[in-house]
């Protein structure tokens, strides 16, 4: 069945550029994945705002001048639609704020882009991750640290990036109580961040040992919910490809690298490129999940 998102936008198309200067305004909107298949696309009757989306420009970038902070470049994915205009909505985890426009660059091949993408997968600040020396925090984590992963053994973070956001709508946070998923303690991450399911159901439903669900798909009201609040502090764990490591003491994903290497903001990007040349090069070659995903409508099966 049809799945509705919300998600925040500029009225606006990088390939078509308003005049520099031109105020752009946040604006939330609905657009719906018609098959649930978990991807917005051209060929299933995916709608923007009751319109039906043409064509799906992946990485498109805009600059932009915020109030108080200067110009910031934004990595996402502009919407062309049937009878309305263009749309651009971030990729990289940003928080959209109202600005004005600076300059833009486009691509030139339409695509699709997994709804995944639009929200940042990571754990927020006080987060304990196993490592060969014990439990760390997050926060004191730095590339070329250990840490513990299910398949390979201790592994050399490449990068560890942090963002600050509004806790609100799709940047608040999952609160997993404790006990809630085996956890030790409290554990807090992004809406999109996917935890490893390994008990009779991945196999029931999934006919797999093993899968991967959004929190805010295991959400229940009760021990695991979405938090609103005023502040929440992401950190992403770049490996040299996707790994399951231990945080809060339960099994979960550290940042997809192909999403990393593909979509991540311009400096985050850079850096990758510039201390990791490798990894530009893999990204092109195609990643893949360390575990099968489960779709929304498949998450459902698990409540």
């Amino acid at each position: 069945m049809p799945t509705t998102y919300n998600d925040q936008f500029f009225v606006m198309d990088p390939g078509n550029a308003p005049a520099a200067g031109t105020a752009l305004t946040v604006q939330n909107f609905d657009f719906i994945d018609q098959n649930d298949d978990g991807i917005i696309d051209t060929s299933n009757g995916d709608t923007f705002n009751g319109l039906t989306i043409t064509s799906v420009w992946v990485n498109d970038t805009i600059t932009v001048n915020v109030p108080g902070q200067g110009n910031v470049t934004i990595t996402g994915v502009t919407f062309y639609v049937s009878g309305g205009p263009a749309v651009f909505t971030p990729t990289d985890g940003s928080v959209l704020q109202d600005a004005t426009f600076v300059s833009s660059t486009f691509v030139n091949s339409s695509t699709q882009i997994p709804v995944g993408s639009f929200g940042p997968p990571c754990f927020t600040r006080g987060t304990l991750i196993a490592t060969p020396d014990g439990d760390k925090l997050i926060e004191d984590l730095k590339p070329g640290d250990l840490v513990l992963t299910l398949d390979h053994g201790p592994q050399p973070l490449l990068l560890v990036s942090r963002n600050t956001f509004p806790a609100t709508g799709r940047n608040a946070p999952v609160q997993i109580r404790k006990g809630a998923l085996g956890n030790d303690k409290d554990l807090l991450v992004s809406q999109q961040h996917r935890m490893l399911i390994s008990d009779w159901r991945a196999e029931m439903y999934f006919g797999v040992e093993q899968v991967l669900v959004a929190a805010k798909h295991l959400c229940n009201g009760d021990t695991i919910f979405v938090a609103q609040g005023e502040e929440v502090e992401y950190f992403h764990l770049l490996f040299d490809r996707h790994q399951i490591v231990w945080a809060a003491g339960i099994p979960s994903e550290s940042y997809f690298p192909g999403h990393a290497a593909n979509q991540a903001d311009k400096d985050t990007r850079a850096e990758i490129d510039r201390l990791f040349p490798e990894l530009g090069k893999k990204a092109s070659e195609g990643w893949v999940t360390a575990r099968p995903v489960a779709k929304q409508f498949e998450a459902a099966l698990l409540n």
